[in-house]
Order: C-alpha cells, then structure tokens, then sequence
C-alpha cells in the first residue's frame, strides 16, 4: 500500500470536550470540539445546565467545532424544559451558527451573544 495513502486514511486522535462552571453569568465554558466522541460528556453538561431554573450561558470561545447532533443536543434542552429561560450561547462556533439558521431559524430560546 502506498505510504500517502495509508497517511490520508488514518483516523484522526480521540477528540476532546473540556468544561469549566462560571459563576458570573451562571453558566459553563466549553473547550474542545463535540463530535460523536464527546457527544454523551456534552449531552450531560446540557443537561445539568438546563436543570436550572434561571437563564444560563454558554461559553463557547474555546469550542472549535460543534457537529448538528451537538446542536440538536443544545436545542433539544432549550426547548424541552420549561424552566430555563433562555440559553444564552456566548462566541459560538460558526458552524452552530448555520446549523441554528438552517434548521431552527425562529428559536427563541436560545440566544447568540457574539462578544
């Protein structure tokens, strides 16, 4: 097998998900990427995040990719429990911002602060 080929079909290392609580907006900052490999870490940060029962914000800067099933976690929670607020998504990746446009274009539980 030819050694350019064997380099372009090599998977690439096990992705990662970082996350912090930040008190001052109450809320979680992100790291890291959400792909099928931290799909279940981000689905239990969302979900603890979301069982509050006041607006929480997300601190998305350090995130470099979120895939649509990692939005469709975020939306999932936003529009399923009635006692948050809103989800406030602080600096999201740009990709989150087209899934969001594309397939939830009038959500209003979530809003995207980008500064």
């Amino acid at each position: 097998m030819d050694p350019a080929l064997r380099l372009s079909r090599a998977a690439p290392g096990p992705s990662t998900l970082r996350t912090s609580r930040i008190c001052s907006p109450p809320g979680l900052r992100c790291a890291g990427s959400v792909d099928f490999t931290t799909r279940e870490t981000w689905r239990e940060a969302v979900s603890e995040l979301t069982a509050r029962d006041h607006d929480v914000h997300l601190d998305l800067s350090g995130l470099s990719f979120i895939d649509t099933y990692g939005t469709s976690i975020l939306v999932e929670a936003a529009t399923r429990s009635s006692e948050v607020r809103r989800i406030v998504v602080h600096r999201p990746p740009a990709m989150m911002l087209r899934v969001l446009a594309v397939f939830w274009p009038s959500l209003q539980t979530i809003e995207v602060v980008h500064t």
